[in-house]
């Protein structure tokens, strides 16, 4: 009798805990559920930079709600929002749950899946549909990422910067070289236009002031003077006599004016006016 009594009990233990399961299964819907999959906006954050974690679901069934969906747990981060979003269509109903999630401390994180008990009515059996997990790496600083293309992009304008900066430069040394040099050039004044030397004198310009000479003041000194121009046009020494001075020159319109000279300087008294006529007469006919 013992055995039965156990056997009895323990039927009776099983069916205490089979009732709550088949009550749950028997409060499940049926769903054809064609997908169910979440994603995160960024994969690496840092903390206090929110991000956005996705749980999308479609079912072929019009669905009002989902409410059977179980989000994720977000550990130490915090929840800034959750957002629910149910599109029905004719070909089924899509249901999008957004959490906003501010990260608090550095390091990986792996969300777990969410999830939702349900009949697949494909199966006809109670089913558990999970979604993937998702992996999150937080960092204490954020970490800027360039790609190639940018990289190059911002060398490029870099290095045209520099060659305007150093273009630029090098024309500023070459201005500032310039008006040194300028500066440096001695100003030269203009030249003066060179004085024509004065022709050398002849023994006729000599002549000329002796005769003006005489005219204005036909005194013994201004004689001499006179015949000492006039022997020295023809030639001779002021010590050479009438006869060496007609001797020496060739000049006919001279002789006249030498012979006056000699007979003004040592003619008799006289007819010393007579011959300072004759002499001047004939100083300027030769002079002509």
């Amino acid at each position: 009798m013992a055995r039965p009594r156990r056997a009895l009990a323990l039927a009776t233990a099983l069916g205490a805990l089979w009732l709550p399961v088949q009550a749950h299964a028997q409060s499940l819907r049926s769903l054809h559920v064609d997908a169910l999959s979440m994603r995160a906006d960024k994969t690496r954050v840092t903390v206090g930079e929110t991000f956005h974690l996705a749980i999308h679901v479609r079912v072929r069934e019009r669905v009002a709600a989902l409410d059977e969906l179980e989000v994720p747990d977000v550990g130490t981060m915090h929840l800034l929002g959750d957002e629910r979003h149910v599109s029905a269509g004719a070909s089924g109903t899509d249901v999008v749950e957004t959490l906003t999630l501010e990260p608090t401390t550095p390091g990986p994180f792996t969300f777990p899946a969410a999830y939702f008990d349900a009949i697949d009515a494909t199966t006809k059996k109670p089913s558990r549909f999970a979604a993937n997990p998702v992996r999150v790496v937080v960092t204490a600083q954020a970490l800027y990422y360039e790609s190639p293309r940018a990289v190059l992009f911002r060398l490029l304008a870099l290095g045209l910067v520099a060659l305007v900066v150093l273009f630029g430069a090098l024309a500023l040394v070459a201005l500032v070289v310039a008006l040194q040099r300028r500066k440096r050039r001695p100003v030269v004044a203009p030249s003066a236009p060179p004085v024509p030397a004065a022709p050398p004198r002849t023994p006729r310009d000599e002549v000329a002031d002796a005769v003006r000479a005489y005219r204005s003041a036909p005194a013994d000194g201004a004689l001499r003077r006179l015949r000492v121009a006039l022997f020295s046009a023809a030639g001779v020494p002021p010590g050479a006599t009438l006869r060496d001075a007609l001797g020496k020159t060739g000049d006919g319109a001279l002789r006249p004016a030498l012979c006056a000279a000699e007979h003004a300087a040592f003619g008799p008294a006289q007819t010393r006016d007579d011959a300072s006529r004759e002499l001047l007469d004939a100083t300027e006919a030769w002079l002509r």
